[in-house]
């Protein structure tokens, strides 16, 4: 069992490459089959098709957000504890950048990757999402700088990967950086709903302001949307 779970890693790892620098259209079966040395049969033994290839792949990116989630917990959210949470995210990220770069240089593939359990699977993180954001507890200043914190770290990578090497290698510390200044941005709404002379300070103060104000859209898209926004089979939770 061991030694399958082995060779169906290897022939995820060779597709990961392939897909990535050729495309997944313009990669063929015979082709990933000859990088590992097996046969296509080999390969029909693990996948019965190369569908089910990028699919796997895909849920590699989903397992990626499992591990801080559980360290996140159900209860309330607080500034402190999100941060805690994107980092650790951040973390996976740094170790996985070639799965964000995979998603991005196939974009029309996974668009039509579609499960209806994976469908699911979406909808409980979508759902999840909706709960964390629309939390009474949370003042409308620390919805938006979840919100927007939360774009940075999960919407960003897929922008950079855009980017020549030694921007992604500076992606993961510099996103941390990102997330600590909107998270500790001065609040903009006060009391009485207005801005006021303090809050036009904190709206001009500059990356952490102006990250907290101008990703908010952004930011609060993706989180609403989260995982669930495309077409593509979802992950396991």
């Amino acid at each position: 069992m061991a030694r399958e779970q082995g060779t169906r890693e290897r022939i995820l790892d060779v597709a990961l490459e392939l897909f990535t620098d050729e495309g997944y259209d313009r990669t063929s079966l015979r082709e990933i089959a000859e990088r590992l040395g097996v046969t296509k049969a080999a390969l029909y033994y693990h996948f019965p098709s190369k569908a089910d290839i990028l699919f796997a792949l895909h849920l590699r990116m989903h397992a990626l957000i499992e591990e801080p989630l559980e360290q996140l917990g159900s209860g309330p959210v607080t500034l402190d504890r999100w941060e805690a949470f994107l980092a650790a995210a951040l973390q996976k990220l740094e170790n996985n950048t070639a799965l964000f770069l995979l998603h991005r240089n196939n974009q029309a593939a996974f668009s039509e990757l579609h499960d209806e359990t994976h469908k699911h699977a979406h909808t409980e993180l979508e759902e999840w999402a909706n709960k964390v954001f629309s939390d009474p507890t949370l003042s409308p200043d620390e919805r938006v700088k979840l919100a927007a914190s939360f774009g940075v770290a999960f919407i960003t990578p897929m922008i950079v990967t855009l980017l020549g090497p030694d921007t992604r290698e500076l992606l993961a510390p510099s996103l941390r950086k990102i997330v600590h200044a909107i998270l500790h941005a001065p609040d903009v709404c006060d009391d009485a709903g207005g801005a006021g002379a303090g809050g036009a300070g904190a709206g001009g103060a500059g990356a952490g302001g102006a990250g907290a104000g101008g990703a908010g859209a952004g930011g609060a898209g993706a989180g609403g949307a989260g995982a669930g926004q495309r077409k593509d089979r979802p992950a396991r939770g």
